[in-house]
This record gives C-alpha cells, sequence and structure tokens, in this order.
C-alpha cells in the first residue's frame, strides 16, 4: 500500500514575525520604491507626488525621537497653502508615529503654530520661514519643506522630487538645536546629511 506523498508546508508559513521596527523600515522603503517608481511617469500629476510627500512627512514623524514632554498626540501643521488635500487626513487617521497619535492641522498664521509638533512649510511660504523658526525657538518642533534652499535656511527635512523620485535631505544640527533626534535608519535614506 503506497502512501500519499508528504506535503511540504510553504516557506512563507515558518516566516519569523519581524519586530515593529524592521517592520516599519520595510515599509519606508517599499515606499521610497513607490516613490521612484509613481514619479517616473509623467502621466503622474501634482496630487500623486504630494499623495506619496504626504507618506514621506508622516514617516518623518515615526523616524524622529522626541522628546518626553511631548504628549500622546503630535500635532501636524501645514503652514500655508496645502498641496496634500485629504490624503494627509487619511494617513493621519490610519497610522501612528510609534505610539503618538497623528493630527492635522492647516494653519496661516505664525501665532498658530504655538501647539504645532510637526511644521510643513507650503512652498507659497517659505519666505516666512525666518519667522516660522523664530516662533519654534526652543520648542520641539520638527520642520519640513519641499522649497529649494529650505535646509539652507534652516527646516530640519527638505523633500524634493526635481530627479523624478522623491527625495530628502537632513539637516541633523538643527534638529539637536530644538532637541529632536533624527533616527539612523532615516539619515541611511536621506540624499544629504547637513551635521
Amino acid at each position: 500500500m503506497s502512501r500519499p506523498p508528504t506535503r511540504r508546508p510553504p516557506p512563507w508559513s515558518h516566516a519569523r514575525v519581524l519586530p515593529w521596527p524592521f517592520r516599519l523600515l520595510a515599509c519606508t522603503s517599499v515606499l521610497l520604491g513607490a516613490a521612484t517608481a509613481s514619479l517616473a511617469q509623467p502621466a503622474e500629476g501634482a496630487a500623486d507626488e504630494y499623495r506619496l510627500k504626504a507618506a514621506f512627512l508622516l514617516n518623518f514623524a515615526t523616524f524622529t525621537t522626541w522628546p518626553e514632554g511631548v504628549g500622546d498626540t503630535l500635532e501636524v501643521c501645514v503652514y500655508g497653502g496645502d498641496p496634500f488635500g485629504a490624503h494627509l487626513d487619511q494617513i493621519a487617521t490610519a497610522r501612528k508615529a510609534g505610539t503618538r497619535a497623528l493630527r492635522v492641522a492647516r494653519v496661516n498664521s505664525v501665532d498658530a503654530l504655538d501647539d504645532c509638533q510637526m511644521v510643513f512649510v507650503a512652498r507659497g511660504m517659505i519666505g516666512n520661514l525666518a519667522r516660522v523658526l523664530d516662533r519654534i525657538e526652543g520648542r520641539a518642533a520638527l520642520t519640513v519643506a519641499d522649497s529649494p534652499g529650505a535646509l539652507d535656511a534652516g527646516v530640519m527635512l527638505n523633500m524634493d522630487s526635481a530627479s523624478g523620485r522623491i527625495s530628502f535631505a537632513a539637516n541633523l544640527a538643527a534638529a539637536r538645536r530644538q532637541g529632536l533626534g533624527l533616527s539612523a535608519r532615516l539619515l541611511n535614506l536621506a540624499t544629504e546629511v547637513r551635521q
């Protein structure tokens, strides 16, 4: 009497579940690959570019070390005209930055930045960057932009899509001055790191 052949379980059934930082890094790598692929197609428009930049922006929050005094919710403020539309809200609702919830606010006044832990400075307001930096001086607030020269002017993370894919540069010295740490994993993905 012959026995039926023994079926081996598929190789992925024995896969070990990775700890959350490695899963997050893997997701970020996939996101970066998706950004490269999506923007390589000229048919994709500004809405798709900012959908990807919204994901990058909220990933930046995850890869930032926040001081103890920061509460359970990070206020992500878009200063000026909002290029993200609903994409930023959708991602913020579905994700967290570590254990912290994300809440999006749109502000048009430097005075309204007092409750913000992250400030995205829209291109139309980049001329007010010095006032933004003065307003958040001494507070744990991460500044992000996507404007040429913003890194030189003191922004901590500046996104760029000129090469046909989304990339970013980091100003580590500016982050440290505000009491923030940027993860080595994040800095390894940056095209430039200012010390």
